[in-house]
């Protein structure tokens, strides 16, 4: 009895359990359809089962016979089906049913540098939003980019670094043959003589100065009627400009004016030591160095300054020294 209970119970679902293969032509089935058809065959061979028992009995040894053939059949296949589930008849049906969860989880699991690697030029386009705007013109034919890196610098006050490797035009032109050729034009009033030493040029800039000495009160005549003419002005512009002017031409006389008091100091000690020589006292003259003759003409200087310029005078010469200072240190040491 138990026996025929089992052979009943596998045999209508020996069917359900067989996999087929299915074809690529053929549509999907329905399951819905099947399902409804298939559990409404079901109550009916129940009612048929309960009806049939007395002759399903008799025929037990039989009936469970063919059943086991048809069980291994069926687990065969099983077999062969599991084997070829492996391996999906469609692999974009399989891909298609995958979560986009899934699909971002896999992603992130991946490291940044393969998927940088596997990534081409045309997917970009037709990737994220992100991606989409980058412009076809960025990439050259071979994929690779055509923005080109920025240079680096060691930190921001560092020069920018150039290539050397750039060819140069062969139009360039080494030598101007026209300036070399024509010489200069010059004033023999205003000026050394040619092929003349240093010496010559000092003596012919002295000799100058005598000659036109005349020059100085024309000079102070034009700084008087800027004056003025900056008073009376009311433009501001105009104003601005014969400012600018005016302070030009005292810049100029006061640099002039330090020459001369230099030439003064040093004159006066040479012709004190030619005297000494002339005398026999020294039997030849000493000459200062120009650290020397610099302090010497600073003393000059400050004689004829009142205390309160003398300090203005010194704090400009220090803010003058410490910036030459400041100019000849290395680039990593000025910012301290």
């Amino acid at each position: 009895m138990n026996h025929s209970q089992q052979s009943k119970r596998k045999f209508p679902f020996s069917g359900l359990q067989r996999r087929v293969r299915a074809r690529k032509d053929e549509p999907e089935p329905d399951f819905a359809e099947d399902y409804e058809s298939e559990s409404s065959q079901d109550g009916n061979q129940d009612d048929d089962d309960d009806a049939s028992d007395d002759s399903q009995d008799q025929d037990g040894a039989s009936l469970s016979g063919s059943a086991m053939n048809e069980d291994g059949q069926s687990q065969d296949e099983d077999d062969e089906d599991d084997s070829d589930d492996g391996e999906p008849s469609n692999p974009s049906l399989a891909a298609s049913q995958i979560s986009f969860g899934a699909l971002a989880k896999a992603q992130a699991s991946l490291p940044a540098v393969s998927r940088r690697k596997h990534k081409k030029p045309g997917d970009e386009e037709s990737g994220d939003d992100s991606d989409s705007d980058s412009s076809p013109e960025e990439f050259d034919r071979h994929g690779k980019s055509k923005i080109k890196p920025v240079a680096g610098r060691a930190h921001k006050h560092a020069p920018a670094e150039m290539t050397s490797k750039k060819p140069v035009t062969r139009r360039r032109q080494v030598v101007d043959v026209a300036s070399a050729s024509k010489p200069a034009a010059r004033d023999p009033r205003f000026g050394p003589p040619l092929h003349s030493t240093a010496a010559d040029a000092e003596r012919a800039q002295d000799a100058l100065r005598r000659n036109y000495a005349f020059l100085g009160s024309y000079r102070d005549s034009e700084m008087a009627a800027l004056r003025t003419r900056i008073k009376k002005t009311k433009d501001p512009f105009e104003k601005q400009r014969l400012e600018r002017e005016l302070a030009s031409m005292q810049s100029r006389k006061q640099a002039q004016e330090r020459r001369d008091a230099e030439h003064r100091v040093i004159d006066e000690h040479r012709k004190k030591e030619k005297e000494l020589v002339r005398q026999g006292v020294k039997s030849q003259p000493f000459y200062l160095k120009k650290s020397e003759q610099r302090k010497r003409v600073f003393t000059e200087r400050f004689q004829g300054m009142k205390k309160r310029q003398v300090d203005k005078a010194i704090v400009r010469r220090r803010k003058k020294d410490v910036a030459k200072e400041r100019k000849e240190l290395p680039m990593e040491r000025r910012a301290r």
